[in-house]
This record gives structure tokens, sequence and C-alpha cells, in this order.
């Protein structure tokens, strides 16, 4: 007699759980947390939690890579530039634009990972909306995704104003 494709086993062939795992199933026998697809989500992410742990680290190192490297290609290219050339050979100069001391790479990477908590709005120095942006759970995810591109496509500067470097 074979089990194999069922989900509640007889008796005879189900699966023995030790105290751990069976606090981890709420204090419920193994037939009841898979009725439920609460209870079949739980058992099928608790199985692969090592695998959804890789794949979430995968994630996050890609996405720091990605950001340094467009950042320092960004910044490689934006020395070599033929306008600052010409413009100081005519005697004429670029308006001073202030640099922050923050870190373009640092806003990015914390609006990404912490921004639905205020974290890159409190690295940026402003107080009151990192705190309004907690509250409000990074404006229920509409102000993390708004900060984000904004502070890719440099529009959002630090607390006074100046860019981020």
């Amino acid at each position: 007699m074979s089990t194999y494709g069922t989900t509640n086993a007889t008796p005879e062939f189900a699966p023995t759980r030790d105290a751990e795992q069976q606090a981890l199933l709420n204090h419920r026998d193994i037939h009841e947390a898979n009725d439920t697809f609460y209870g079949r989500t739980f058992i099928h992410v608790h199985t692969h939690r090592k695998r959804y742990f890789a794949l979430w680290l995968l994630v996050a190192v890609a996405a720091v890579a990605t950001v340094l490297v467009v950042h320092y290609a960004y910044k490689q290219h934006k020395g070599h530039d033929d306008d600052d050339d010409l413009l100081a050979m005519l005697g004429k100069g670029k308006p001073d634009v202030c640099h922050s001391d923050r870190s373009y790479p640092i806003a990015i990477l914390l609006s990404i990972f912490f921004g639905y908590v205020g974290i890159d709005r409190f690295y940026l120095g402003y107080v009151v909306s990192s705190l309004l942006k907690l509250i409000t759970a990074g404006g229920l995810g509409i102000w993390y995704i708004v900060d984000i591109v904004l502070i890719v496509i440099g529009g959002l500067p630090d607390h006074n104003g100046c860019q981020l470097i």
C-alpha cells in the first residue's frame, strides 16, 4: 500500500514528531495542520526554509553588487566629462554644487532594504518624515517605492540640499 501523493497518511504510516516539531505546529496534530491552507503552507516553508534563505541571500548580494557596480561606473564616467574641460578652458566654471558627506550607494541600499521603516530618510537627515514613514509603514508601500526611485535618479538630496556622493 503506497501513501505517495496523499496528505493525510493512515496512522500506521504517519510520521512521528518530536516535541520541537510539534510545538512548531502550534500543538496541533500533523493531520490537522495539513487540512488548512495555512498548515500546508507552513509545512512547505518549514521544510524548504534553507532554500528560501539562500534565495533571499542571493538576491540581496545581487542587489548590493548591482548598486555598487552602477555607482562606480557612473563615478568613473563622470570624471571624464569633456564639457568640464571646455568650460575650464573658456574660463567659465560650472556653478558650485555642494556635496553631501552621505554616500549614494549606502542611501540606495538603506532605501531598498530598510526604506519601509524610514531608515533611508533618517540617514539623509529628514527626521520628521522618517518618523512619519515609520508610523505609516512606508506610506503603505507607496512612499517606499517613491523614495527608492528618487534616490536612484538623484532627486532626493540630504537635509541641507547637497548632492549625495
